[in-house]
């Protein structure tokens, strides 16, 4: 994936008008960061979402985010290694019991009016979970939670999945999919977000490997115990028309589906080591 998720997911889109004078814009940016020989990079995302006329925006229902052919989590990551148990969360919103699968985080403004005026700021975490649900590859536990005590909201424990495909979908690898719907503790609370500000690190997995530095008549004299790094997700082979495609859907309480699709170039990562020889999706 590496620099090709520097334009990808660039904005939502406008919906159509909900009241006489009423538009709701919602914006997303995306942006690489910490680019690694050995295949890790880090993702830095921001949205907003307001309407025009100042009036609280519907809540988001759902995010779907569409990944190119290829993109695919690792097996090697699919163990209980890497898993978070959302019901521990449930009882302790401590994100450093997942510490060991926590792939995302960051920061949420949300709209709580008119029940609270102020703005309500909430951090963020993103788990990697077993999947198996829905046909699931993996799944992901979100931790939605408080910056600060409220009597209409504390925290939520949200599920989604990594799913598979359809084969016929010859774009697409793999969907991610994200349910955003927050439940306050008062039935006349609602919570819309306003802003989201996340980081997107992954994971990635360290093992000691000897190595040869030294030969001589075709045989290894010297060995060093070196690192190898293994990031979280394959590369997707790049096409020939150089370019791969990526897909966002995203769903609002009482409104349509917003469904945006990009081509990006994939040139820029053909030449890492991590691409393995163009573009060829590593098998480990």
């Amino acid at each position: 994936m590496k620099r090709v998720l520097i334009t990808t997911l660039l904005i939502f889109g406008l919906l159509p008008p909900h009241g006489a004078s009423a538009t709701l814009v919602g914006q997303f940016d995306a942006a690489i960061r910490n680019v690694q020989s050995w295949g890790g990079y880090t993702v830095v995302a921001s949205a907003r979402v307001y309407d025009t006329t100042g009036a609280p925006a519907p809540r988001l229902a759902s995010a779907i985010v569409h990944f190119p052919r290829g993109a695919s989590l690792r097996n090697s990551f699919l163990t209980s290694q890497y898993f978070c148990d959302g019901s521990k969360l449930v009882a302790n919103p401590d994100p450093a019991l997942c510490r060991g699968a926590e792939f995302a985080s960051g920061s949420l403004l949300l709209d709580a009016r008119p029940a609270i005026e102020e703005p309500v700021p909430a951090s963020i975490w993103l788990f990697l979970a077993s999947g198996g649900e829905r046909g699931s590859k993996a799944g992901i536990v979100i931790l939605v939670r408080a910056n600060q005590r409220s009597p209409a909201w504390n925290f939520d424990v949200l599920h989604g999945f990594l799913i598979p495909e359809p084969r016929g979908a010859s774009e697409f690898g793999y969907r991610l999919v994200l349910p955003t719907t927050l439940q306050p503790l008062l039935p006349q609370v609602t919570l819309s977000l306003i802003e989201m500000k996340l980081r997107i690190s992954g994971l990635e997995r360290e093992r000691r490997v000897l190595v040869c530095v030294r030969r001589s008549r075709g045989l290894c004299t010297t060995r060093r115990a070196r690192v190898q790094r293994t990031f979280w997700l394959r590369v997707p082979s790049c096409p020939h028309g150089r370019k791969v495609a990526f897909g966002a859907d995203y769903s609002f309480l009482g409104g349509k589906t917003i469904t945006k699709r990009r081509k990006v170039s994939c040139s820029r990562f053909l030449n890492l080591p991590s691409t393995h020889q163009k573009g060829n999706v590593p098998t480990a």
